[in-house]
């Protein structure tokens, strides 16, 4: 019952906090009672789960996760879109399209990504799927890039991306549905269709 409303990789997260609040209120430390009390709220709200409603087209391409539109690129026959992902994004990572898709993740720095080499250096997630590319980059607040699946349905939930950046790369063959500064949501936001 608590997965619909909180993700469980943050289950553990949010209960630990819980407790610490819990026993700084027994012992009455009001500033930690304060704190802990802050931070149970806002994990609770970073990890939330947002009910999905599927109702698009079987050709679409959907946001795989939440956030702000920061650039849009060509390169050759793709286009590159650049995803910010805030700590107060809903954080779930969605399926964008329907079928298998093959997963390389490598372990790295959580430094903000203000450089190159930051970008080259922080943890990073690809998903690979036959006709699109899904680069996950960790930033300074996020924490292990989490993938529970290598297959799934449009919209289903594939794991967690707290903070950092989302690169999509789409063929030119998909008609582009995106703005810049577009606010987008993972799993309901259309970002692309076929022409």
């Amino acid at each position: 019952m608590l997965n619909s409303f909180i993700a469980k990789e943050g289950q553990n997260k949010i209960l630990y906090l819980f407790v610490a609040f819990f026993i700084f209120l027994v012992l009455d430390c009001e500033f930690f009672t304060f704190i802990f009390f802050v931070l149970t709220i806002v994990f609770a709200y970073i990890y939330r789960n947002k009910k999905l409603q599927k109702d698009y087209d079987i050709s679409d391409i959907l946001s795989p996760v939440s956030g702000k539109v920061s650039s849009i690129d060509k390169k050759g026959s793709k286009t590159l879109v650049y995803i910010d992902v805030s700590l107060w994004d809903n954080h779930i990572l969605r399926a964008p399209k329907n079928g298998n898709f093959v997963i390389e993740q490598k372990k790295g720095l959580h430094t903000l990504l203000d450089s190159l080499k930051a970008k080259k250096l922080n943890e990073r997630a690809v998903l690979s799927y036959s006709d699109m590319k899904i680069e996950l980059i960790s930033s300074l607040y996020g924490t292990d890039i989490t993938l529970n699946t290598n297959e799934a349905l449009m919209g289903d939930k594939l794991g967690v991306f707290i903070h950092g950046q989302a690169i999509i790369e789409i063929d030119k063959s998909k008609e582009l549905l995106l703005t810049l500064n577009k606010k987008v949501e993972a799993g309901k936001t259309v970002i692309a269709r076929a022409k």
